[in-house]
């Protein structure tokens, strides 16, 4: 069984605004309802349970809450649902002795992410419409790409903008519509101006969305700390920083899907590194590391090559595919990380970091695509230990944007 997950933007008129705020509103105080509820019954001694919850409040919703019967019933029932995952998730984690996430906590209006959930069952997609209980059909930025049984749906607000996410549950057999056709193999060697260079001599551009809208970013935070806490002025600048980071988000995000797709599309088989990405957010480099987004861009290939027929050979960390010639394969162990050209001392040939890089996986894929075809083939020169995607077998629940 393979998941995808689809995230669509909301557009919404004046009147189906306010009642996705309302819904939103209802969650919010369902889930501090039943925090509260649940934290007396565990004060009393007894075994509380989000389903215990939920048949009180199903009891008392019309004499105590009857605001809550104009909105559809699956909203406080799955934001019961949710804090009872949300303590099964915390006692797992103290389980293990791990210190997060910690206990969960209230919600207030303002500081946390607004959203609810809606029974799957319950909506109904028709190309750019979704039809909703209780409130009709709303229109969608995009139709729902992916074929299959919706097996859950939340709406989540974003810098005024309200989005669904949608989990489908696809058949085996559905290929994504970017199939690639052909035998090609290609290295990948991801960095930081560049954010892939890849072994057939393309660069791609890293987006750097945030070095461009840093500028502004400052300023906005330095009038938002001016404002009066509690005004409107305050309120507004709030929202305007709040969509400058969407815009950001969206940037990077269009880059790397744009990229992952194009790859899985003309590449059958695809070599990356296993990079330390949260070790390099720790160096002088951090604001750049997390800018480009290279951790991304592996996610979105390893699940978009098997739903693609293509292969992903991840080699290992310690790889060496900078400082080993792609040409006659010696290493060079003096290689600094300010070096962008080298001459190998073996054989003469002059090499670009990266492109060098770019090739020396290229080749690790290739051979390992020769030894899956042909287990008696002989592997590269140096044993490396890789982690290898053929078809469906990484099938997953991913996230499709």
């Amino acid at each position: 069984m393979t998941v995808l997950a689809h995230r669509i933007r909301l557009d919404l008129n004046n009147v189906q605004r306010t009642w996705f705020e309302r819904c939103a509103g209802t969650a919010r105080f369902t889930w501090n309802h039943g925090l509260a509820r649940w934290n007396e019954l565990y004060a009393a001694g007894e075994k509380p349970s989000w389903r215990t919850i939920n048949t009180e409040l199903n009891a008392c919703k019309a004499e105590k809450f009857p605001w809550m019967l104009d909105l559809p019933w699956a909203i406080p029932n799955k934001a019961l649902s949710d804090l009872g995952g949300a303590f099964q998730h915390f006692f797992r984690r103290v389980k293990a002795k791990d210190r997060k996430p910690g206990h969960p906590r209230f919600k207030k209006k303002g500081r946390c992410h607004e959203g609810f959930a809606i029974e799957s069952r319950a909506l109904v997609f028709a190309g750019k419409t979704l039809r909703i209980p209780k409130i009709g059909s709303v229109r969608l930025r995009e139709a729902l790409r992916f074929p299959g049984k919706v097996l859950s749906a939340r709406f989540t607000k974003r810098a005024e903008h309200w989005y669904i996410s949608a989990q489908v549950e696809i058949d085996g057999s559905w290929i994504y519509p970017h199939r690639c056709e052909t035998q090609a193999v290609v290295g990948i060697d991801l960095g930081v101006r560049d954010l892939a260079i890849l072994s057939t001599g393309e660069r791609i551009e890293a987006p750097r969305s945030l070095r461009r809208y840093e500028a502004k970013l400052r300023r906005l935070n330095k009038e938002l700390m001016r404002r009066t806490k509690g005004g409107k002025n305050r309120q507004k600048t709030k929202t305007k920083l709040a969509k400058l980071h969407e815009r950001i988000a969206d940037v990077r995000r269009d880059v790397t899907h744009k990229l992952t797709t194009d790859l899985v599309s003309r590449f059958r088989v695809i070599g990356i590194e296993d990079l330390n990405v949260s070790g390099m957010a720790r160096s002088r480099l951090a604001k750049s590391v997390m800018d480009a987004a290279m951790a991304e861009v592996s996610r979105e290939l390893t699940y978009k090559a098997p739903l693609a027929g293509s292969t992903v050979v991840v080699a290992d960390r310690w790889f060496p595919s900078s400082k080993r010639c792609s040409t006659c394969g010696a290493v060079n162990s003096d290689l600094a990380l300010g070096d962008r050209r080298w001459t190998c001392a073996s054989c003469g040939t002059g090499h670009d970091r990266d492109q060098n890089a770019a090739e020396n996986l290229r080749q690790l894929a290739a051979a390992h695509a020769v030894t899956a075809c042909c287990p008696g083939s002989a592997g590269p020169s140096r044993k490396v230990r890789t982690k290898l995607l053929v078809g469906q077998e990484a099938g997953s629940a991913v996230n499709l944007n």
